[in-house]
C-alpha cells in the first residue's frame, strides 16, 4: 500500500451523450474543431468496480441529483480480471465541480472470483485507517468497463476523454465477483470536457460548438438503474 492519498484538483465536468452508432461523426467533430484538439496520449481499456451501501445510498444520492455526492471505486486498466494493480478512488462532486482522492494499491487485488463480501475486507487490509473508515459500509455493486480515447485542446486547456463499448456487470446479487453476464444497457457514447476553473470560458467555447446535447450522464447510475440514464440520440454534423 502506498500510505500517501492524493488529492487532484478541482475541475468543472461535463458530459456529451450519443447514440454508439455517431463515433464517427464525433471523432470528425473533434477534428475539426478551431480549439485545435488533438490526440493526448493513447486508448485505453478502463475497468471500474463501484463500491455502495447495501442500501444504495450512493446510487440514490445521484438519482437524487443531490449537488453534493461521492462513490467510492476500485480502477484499474487494461483487460486483466485475475490479480489487478489497481487504485482506490474517492470520486466528489459538488454542482459541476469535482475532485477525487486516489490511493495507489501496489499489491495486486483479485476481482473476478473473489468472494463478494469478503471484497471490500480485503482491500480494507490493504489501506491506511482514513480509508478503511470509508470502507466499513460499502460492498461491490457495479463492474464497468470501456474503451477511452483520450483529447486535448492545442493550449492544454481543456482535456476531453471519448467513452464507447460500455460494458455493466451488476454485482449485487453475486456471490462471487464476476463480469460474465451483461447488463442490458443502451449503447452510448460519452464524451466529457474537464478543465480547471480558471478555463471554464473557455471549456464553454468548445461545448457551445460540439453537435451534442450536454446532459448528465453517469457510468454507474447506467450499470445500476439504465432506466434512469440518458436516452441517446443521433444528430447532424
Amino acid at each position: 500500500m502506498d500510505a500517501r492519498s492524493e488529492r487532484q484538483g478541482l475541475r468543472h465536468e461535463f458530459k456529451l451523450v450519443s447514440d454508439e452508432a455517431a463515433y464517427a461523426e464525433v471523432r470528425m467533430a473533434l477534428r475539426l474543431d478551431r480549439a485545435g484538439i488533438r490526440v493526448l496520449h493513447a486508448p485505453r481499456l478502463v475497468q471500474s468496480l463501484y463500491l455502495d451501501t447495501c442500501f444504495g445510498r450512493a446510487l440514490e444520492e445521484n438519482l437524487a441529483g443531490l449537488s453534493v455526492r461521492e462513490k467510492l471505486r476500485v480502477r484499474w486498466y487494461g483487460a486483466g480480471t485475475g490479480a489487478v494493480e489497481g487504485v482506490l478512488e474517492r470520486k466528489c462532486r459538488e454542482n459541476s465541480l469535482g475532485w477525487k482522492e486516489s490511493l495507489r494499491l501496489t499489491d495486486p487485488l483479485a476481482i473476478r472470483g473473489a468472494q463478494r463480501r469478503r471484497f471490500v475486507q480485503e482491500l480494507g487490509r490493504r489501506v491506511d485507517p482514513l480509508w478503511r473508515a470509508r470502507l466499513a459500509t460499502l460492498e461491490p455493486a457495479q463492474w464497468v468497463r470501456y474503451r477511452r480515447e483520450y483529447f486535448t485542446s492545442a493550449d492544454r486547456r481543456v482535456r476531453l476523454t471519448l467513452d464507447r463499448e460500455l460494458f455493466f456487470s451488476d454485482q449485487r446479487r453475486l456471490a462471487r465477483l464476476s463480469d460474465t453476464e451483461r447488463t442490458p444497457s443502451p449503447r452510448v457514447l460519452v464524451l466529457e470536457l474537464k478543465c480547471a476553473p480558471e478555463d471554464l470560458e473557455r471549456a464553454r467555447e468548445i461545448l457551445a460548438r460540439l453537435p451534442i446535447p450536454l446532459g448528465r450522464c453517469s457510468k454507474f447510475v447506467l450499470a445500476a438503474a439504465p432506466e434512469s440514464g440518458p436516452i441517446p440520440s443521433r444528430f447532424e454534423i
